[in-house]
């Protein structure tokens, strides 16, 4: 009875079940193999086979998870987004040398300024815009306001393609305790500055022999330039929802100042440990074969002896 308990306890548990699936999986696959071979040519030659040939097959499995990392198993963290540092556009000073040549929020125009000047916008964008938005569908208007010689290396992002950078922002101005959710601010602009070049930005759609000229340059650059990225929010008015209306929409509050979150791109190490894994597998099999090599040397060379004893 006390064993039947101690077996239920071992079936509920995932850590011990998963380690008894893997032990029997061993046991079973590599044991069946082990035991054909030790039937064959004897218990140690077999074993040693049998190492041999599962590091070779480990060998070019980590080979294959060296170059493509699996989705679930042994790989390295993800690029990610890290935060640097906040400060407040009003008064502060960043600490990041290349933020200081980014533009003031307050010497862009307003969504009202733009909307007058380009009112059919209005149908596009009928909750209200910053320029982040208008990036991707028109980058023509953003283009009349912001002039890439004036910029000091920054580029507008657009909010489509920012949506990793403003997720690490959240977390970071939540962590930081400057706001108590996503939803007590908006999110103005995303700038970006530094990094690996892009096609769009050194090669036009038509022009193929520049196209090619970059893909053979980024191949060729292995260091990667630091990558930043700055999120600027502001804090919206506080709004009470009607009973039964949907939820207002934010709206800034313009004596608030703007929080810059400024982020630094952690390109991760995503194939650091599968080519662990490659390199401990191709060692053992190196190992493993070479004690098969100098087995069959000192087997041919007693067999040469033998040979020459009988014939003398």
């Amino acid at each position: 009875m006390h064993n039947l308990q101690v077996l239920a306890g071992i079936a509920f548990n995932p850590g011990i079940r998963g380690i008894l699936v893997v032990a029997v999986g061993v046991g079973v696959l590599m044991g069946s193999v082990y035991l054909l071979l030790a039937t064959n040519v004897g218990a140690r030659l077999g074993l040693l086979l049998t190492f041999t040939g599962l590091f070779g097959w480990l060998t070019i499995l980590t080979l294959i998870w060296w170059i493509t990392p699996p989705a679930i198993g042994p790989r390295g963290n993800n690029a990610s987004w890290k935060p640097v540092e906040i400060y407040t556009n009003s008064s502060g000073t960043p600490k990041t040398v290349q933020v200081g040549g980014l533009v003031d929020p307050s010497a862009l125009p307003s969504a009202d300024a733009i909307l007058a000047d380009n009112p059919e916008l209005a149908a596009d964008f009928p909750n209200g815009f910053v320029l982040s938005d208008l990036k991707a569908s028109h980058p023509d208007v953003v283009s009349q306001y912001i002039h890439s010689e004036n910029m000091h290396g920054w580029s507008l992002v657009a909010a489509s393609a920012a949506g990793e950078a403003q997720a690490a922002a959240d977390v970071a101005l939540v962590n930081a305790g400057i706001f108590t959710g996503p939803t007590a601010y908006k999110k103005l602009n995303t700038w970006e500055y530094g990094g690996k070049p892009k096609r769009e930005d050194e090669c036009s759609d038509t022009d193929m022999v520049c196209r090619a000229v970059y893909r053979v340059k980024i191949a060729v650059t292995f260091k990667h330039p630091t990558h930043y990225t700055v999120v600027q929010v502001q804090k919206v008015v506080t709004q009470e929802a009607k009973p039964g209306a949907p939820p207002p929409l934010p709206k800034v509050d313009t004596s608030a100042p703007v929080y810059s979150v400024v982020l630094v791109r952690d390109l991760g190490y995503v194939r650091l440990i599968p080519f662990l894994y490659f390199l401990i597998s191709v060692s053992l099999f190196i190992i493993f074969a070479w004690t098969l090599h100098n087995r069959e040397k000192v087997l041919m060379k007693n067999k040469a002896l033998a040979d020459a004893a009988k014939g003398a």
